[in-house]
């Protein structure tokens, strides 16, 4: 037999490690490669979800595996056991991993420990959150980015961040302050037809959740049946109520989803249904019913549903009753003041207006209806008294323009019922307004004011018996200050009233004595006393306006 040299043998032996290192090599290759993590059934959708990610370009093994030569073997032996478990069939149908740190680093070291990012309009910054203990706890990225959410992959997971930020939080205190992630906004925001501008949110100290009250919901609580579903062994079970130790385990050694354990915590704008649902309804169910019916355009008859501007832009009744109660009162105040906390100091006069006017306009229909209840149909009269009551009792003015428009619905009502019996009945207070206005929405209520100086001037005859909009003698100023509140001609009112040769009365209704070339001039004198009509003296000119005609004087002086 021939003998084999050592030679030989090492030959053999080299020629099987080259062999064996570059199976090695290809294996490494062909595993490295994310199509080859996709093999298993088990692994396709989290490679689906991969393919569509913003970490398509990136290979699995990149973030999988932590850099360094111990992490590559660890890894692929972790690797090569799934392999062999999915051949046997001995795999299970939870595949489980967990991302390191490290693995993150390589490509995000800079962007995530400099500067700040807006995220879904939150302003975030990664330093504190990977370099800070955040309410006891060491964060890891994986603690925010899901490793796979609804057919995502690595994103962020904003449950997350509401379960750290609210859970056993005071809304508005600590974690939850509203600052720490929104900016206030500069500009004026438009919602449901009102202007609010948030500059004044600083400028007079107020608070977010004066109008944003419903903006989180549940508790992030944690039931004990939920250790179940991974763990059953008594001694584990036990540490149930050491927090410390739980969050370590699976906060800050690894990484198991806030909500494997918590109950979700939203965080969002509420429906516009529960922003009347307060805690002031826990003992004023009853009595407030009829101010959250007016607040939310419902309640009255004959008049189809018409929500507050304040409530469909999300203002809760904590958002004005924010006042001390009165002396021996128990429910909080509201007035003006809470009007002009937001709104600004203009608004004390508009807020006067809107209560003077629905407390004149109630009372006259409160009049009408006593006076002529008897004669009207009892179905009718209910409808009336039950609009009145309604206004009465919820304080018109939490909806001006529904309690409003519910009035003049009634009076309207009224009106036709005693036209049927030849009585005849004129409430300018009650009158229709024959147009829709944008003005209206704040300055409800001056329709019916009339302004006396030394010109008396009534909305009512303009806007009521006339039709004539706002904006024939406003300028239009889109919630801003106005700086001129009056665009008339160069000849003032003449240019409607002059040229169709009305009565001088219907304006100047009372004759005043005036300055005239050093002396003083009365009127009364010459219209009431003399009887002179006013065309006597004065003349209108197109182009000049009105004129005073001095021989007219020297036809009697």
């Amino acid at each position: 037999m021939r003998k084999i040299s050592f030679q030989n043998i090492g030959l053999i032996f080299g020629t099987i490690i080259a062999i064996s290192l570059i199976f090695i090599l290809l294996s490494i290759e062909i595993t490295s490669q994310p199509q080859f993590c996709g093999f298993c059934h088990v692994m396709k959708p989290y490679v689906r979800s991969w393919q569509t990610s913003t970490h398509k370009g990136v290979a699995c093994v990149e973030c999988h595996i932590p850099p360094g030569i111990t992490s590559e073997f660890r890894k692929k032996f972790e690797a090569l056991s799934m392999v062999t478990k999915y051949i046997t069939g001995t795999y299970g149908t939870n595949p489980w991993t967990e991302i390191e740190d490290s693995s993150c680093l390589r490509c995000h070291e800079k962007r995530l420990l400099q500067g700040k990012e807006i995220f879904k309009g939150v302003l975030f910054d990664h330093t504190p959150h990977l370099l800070e203990l955040k309410r006891g706890e060491q964060l890891k990225c994986t603690s925010c980015h899901s490793q796979i959410v609804q057919g995502t992959h690595i994103s962020a997971t904003t449950f997350t961040c509401f379960i750290c930020h609210f859970k056993n939080q005071e809304l508005g205190k600590g974690t939850s302050r509203c600052t720490l992630c929104h900016e206030i906004p500069e500009q004026v925001i438009t919602k449901a037809g009102v202007n609010f501008d948030h500059s004044e949110v600083k400028r007079l100290g107020m608070e977010c959740i004066h109008c944003h009250k419903d903006v989180v919901r549940g508790e992030g609580e944690v039931f004990k049946e939920r250790c179940l579903t991974c763990h059953n062994e008594p001694k584990r079970l036990e540490k149930f109520n050491d927090r410390e130790l739980l969050h370590r385990i699976h906060v800050t050694e690894h990484k198991v989803e806030c909500i494997d354990c918590h109950r979700e915590i939203e965080h969002r704008v509420g429906e516009i249904v529960n922003r009347v649902n307060t805690k002031c309804e826990v003992c004023h169910q009853q009595g407030h019913s009829p101010q959250k019916e007016l607040y939310m355009g419902i309640g009255g008859k004959g008049v189809d549903p018409q929500p507050d501007f304040m409530y469909l832009s999300g203002t809760r009744c904590e958002g004005c009753h924010f006042l001390p109660p009165k002396e021996g009162g128990e429910t909080m105040e509201a007035n003006e003041i809470s009007c002009m906390k937001c709104h600004g100091f203009r608004f004390k006069k508009i807020f006067n207006q809107w209560k003077e006017g629905i407390e004149k306009r109630v009372s006259e229909m409160r009049r009408e209806y006593e006076k002529y209840k008897d004669l009207i149909e009892i179905e009718k009269r209910d409808t009336i008294l039950h609009n009145i009551q309604l206004i009465e009792k919820g304080k018109g003015i939490h909806n001006i323009r529904y309690s409003t428009n519910l009035l003049i619905h009634s009076y309207s009502i009224l009106s036709s019922e005693l036209e049927k019996k030849k009585i005849k009945v004129e409430n300018p207070f009650l009158r229709n307004i024959p147009f829709e206005s944008k003005c209206l929405n704040c300055h409800l209520g001056v329709e019916i004011k009339d302004f006396k100086g030394e010109k008396s001037f009534s909305h009512e005859v303009h806007i009521i018996e006339n039709g004539i909009r706002c904006e024939s003698c406003h300028p239009k100023h889109n919630g801003e200050p106005m700086k001129r509140k009056l665009i008339f001609e160069k000849n003032g009112c003449s240019s409607c009233h002059h040229r169709d040769k009305r009565e001088c009365e219907t304006c100047h209704r009372e004759y005043l004595k005036v300055p005239f070339e050093g002396k003083i001039f009365d009127h009364n004198l010459h219209i009431k006393e003399m009887e002179l009509s006013c065309q006597k003296c004065h003349t209108f000119e197109k182009s000049r306006g009105m004129t005073l005609s001095k021989s007219s004087c020297a036809e009697c002086h």
